[in-house]
């Protein structure tokens, strides 16, 4: 009995990091702004490498609206069970049904959150920069 116990907790030491690992939540910001938190991995990607996408995503819409003259929009795009938030014509970010789950919302309710939070912040900092 006493061996099972052992084995039982070697095994659940084994097993804890990768049933019971706690993913570290990563912030989307950009100019002084915040426009939303990545809490969940999606696929191989981490919440912190979602985020690192995001702010290449940045760039080019930046480089959209102000070097070329195309306006700023944000739309929300669904495909399936995932909405895509399309910025000034670039595909942004990906709303999925584990970020709802996360965010405690259905992927409508967050999709269009994060695109709300998106449409006001880089108003706010293009307002600044002209």
């Amino acid at each position: 009995m006493r061996f099972s116990a052992v084995f039982a907790f070697v095994l659940l030491m084994f097993l804890s990091p990768k049933v019971f690992a706690q993913q570290d939540p990563s912030d989307v910001a950009f100019g002084g702004e915040h426009f939303f938190r990545f809490r969940v991995a999606v696929g191989k990607l981490s919440p912190e490498v979602r985020a690192a996408m995001i702010q290449e995503r940045f760039t080019q819409v930046f480089i959209r609206v102000m070097a070329q003259g195309h306006p700023l929009t944000v739309d929300v795009h669904s495909q399936g069970s995932v909405r895509t938030i399309v910025v000034a014509g670039v595909p942004f970010a990906t709303v999925t049904p584990a970020d709802a789950q996360a965010n405690q919302m259905t992927v409508d309710q967050l999709a269009q959150v994060w695109g709300h939070n998106l449409a006001s912040g880089l108003k706010s900092i293009l307002s600044r920069d002209r």
